[in-house]
């Protein structure tokens, strides 16, 4: 009994759980089947993803793209704006230009002058959308007319023109030169800095010398010579023929002075008229006559042009000179040296006395000249070197161009550099002869300079007293400087 008893309290405590275990089982079936759902729903989710949200992009130049002087690769195109703005924002304001001192401060508006940086980068964003490198340069833009308005406006602020005037202590004409602003070279420099350098804005505009293209009138030339004579205080004569106008001038030209040694000019001219050719000793009479103006040598070519006779030879020159040259005054009475001689061998010279316009000068009665006629005798050999001339037209002459151009060359051997070649510059051609006596000295000839102008001069200066060298040779060059000066004055 007590097994049966046990069995079926293990029987019914078996039911019970079986029961228990039947109410139980739906709750976990739906339960598994709520998670399996949700595990497939999760599983579908994955699968299908769920529509993206759009990502903005903001575009940017490519690298190593450059507008003007900046850089803009890997900015947008804002960024650029800025980066170019703040390179560029002082582009705009007034340049400081400076020119001889001057300071002129121009706006940036008074010559319509821009930057165009909206159109450079509108230009660089198209160039980058191709696919095109972008490498641009800002150029800036402004009115060239306006801009020369205001150079031109600068310049007559700056410019300082030249002066002429006579230096009385150096007895030169000078001109003083100016400046003026270059507007070639100013334009070229702006433009160059607006286009190249455009933040800066303080410019050195270049100027350049002033000068003029002025000679001395007559009137101030013979100013100029009136006041060296007062200076010095004796008698002074010039007088000056310009080959290039055909027009000449003086001051007391048609004074009778000694001749001296100047007379020896007509002698060489004579000497060349009556012979084709020369001996040695004639060759040699002519060189010292000019080189040394040896005396005796000029009196054998008086002797030469007379056929052994010297006397006659001088008139035959004195009658050239007053028939075919024209002079009143310039003679040589006798050879040189031989007045006494020939009163003792009973040859009378006739002596002229005082004659000419004041003031009078105690010339020499026997050889004697002015310094106008004294030119106008230079003249007739310079006019025949050229072909021209009174010489080429006589009779019974061996005068040619080239035998008159022989003549000055051999003028220019004078040995005398201190008077009119003194006064010139040192690579002019001087064809002259030079005298000197007591109480009066003197240089004639022709002049060529290097600047090609052409001169007859005659220079003279006389006193009441014995005239020392140093003195005379100083008084001398000036004049001769005076002269040269006028027409091409120094430059300072």
């Amino acid at each position: 009994m007590k097994r049966i008893y046990v069995w079926l309290t293990l029987s019914m405590a078996i039911l019970l759980l079986c029961g228990i275990a039947i109410y139980l089982q739906p709750s976990s079936v739906a339960s598994s089947s709520s998670s399996e759902q949700v595990a497939s729903i999760a599983s579908d989710q994955q699968a299908i993803p769920p529509e993206a949200t759009p990502t903005v992009t903001t575009w940017r130049f490519p690298d190593r793209a450059q507008v003007g002087t900046v850089v803009i690769g890997g900015m947008t195109e804002a960024e650029a704006r800025a980066a170019l703005n703040a390179e560029y924002n002082q582009a705009t304001m007034p340049l400081t230009l400076v020119a001889n001192g001057y300071t002129d401060i121009v706006k940036s508006s008074d010559f319509g002058y821009t930057v165009p940086i909206e159109a450079k980068l509108i230009e660089a964003r198209d160039l980058a959308d191709k696919g095109i490198p972008v490498r641009l340069a800002l150029e800036p833009i402004y009115d060239l007319g306006q801009l020369r308005r205001v150079i031109d406006d600068l310049s007559q602020q700056v410019t300082i023109s030249p002066t002429f005037d006579y230096d009385p202590n150096e007895r030169v004409f000078v001109i003083t030169d100016g400046l003026e602003l270059d507007h070639a070279a100013a334009l070229n420099t702006i433009t160059q800095t607006l286009h190249y350098s455009p933040t800066l804005h303080r410019i050195e505009v270049p100027m350049r010398p002033l000068t003029m293209t002025v000679q001395a009138t007559p009137e101030q030339v013979l100013a100029a010579i009136q006041a060296r004579e007062a200076k010095w205080g004796g008698t002074i004569a010039v007088s000056v023929y310009d080959l290039k106008t055909k027009q000449g001038y003086d001051y007391n030209g048609d004074i009778v002075f000694s001749g001296m040694s100047l007379m020896k000019i007509p002698i060489l001219l004579q000497a060349y008229m009556s012979r084709a050719t020369f001996t040695p000793e004639q060759r040699e009479a002519i060189d010292s006559m000019i080189d040394i103006s040896d005396n005796m040598a000029s009196n054998d070519l008086l002797a030469m042009i007379g056929d052994g006779d010297a006397l006659k030879g001088v008139e035959i020159m004195n009658t050239t000179l007053a028939q075919v040259i024209g002079t009143e005054h310039t003679f040589l009475a006798a050879p040189y040296e031989s007045i006494e001689y020939l009163a003792l061998i009973g040859i009378n010279v006739p002596a002229r006395g005082p004659e000419g316009p004041e003031p009078r000068t105690d010339a020499d009665p026997y050889v004697r000249t002015t310094p106008n006629e004294i030119n106008m005798v230079v003249k007739a050999i310079v006019d025949c070197a050229d072909g021209d001339g009174v010489l080429l037209k006589m009779q019974d002459s061996e005068l040619t161009p080239s035998r008159c151009q022989e003549m000055l060359d051999i003028l220019t051997e004078n040995e005398d550099i201190n008077k009119i070649v003194a006064g010139v510059p040192k690579d002019s051609y001087v064809a002259h002869k030079s005298g000197w006596i007591d109480d009066a000295r003197a240089d004639a000839g022709y002049v060529r300079t290097p600047e090609g102008g052409e001169y007859i001069i005659s220079i003279w200066m006389w006193d009441v007293e014995y005239i020392e060298t140093v003195i005379s040779d100083k008084v001398l060059s000036d004049l001769s400087r005076i002269v040269y000066t006028a027409q091409y004055p120094i430059h300072r």
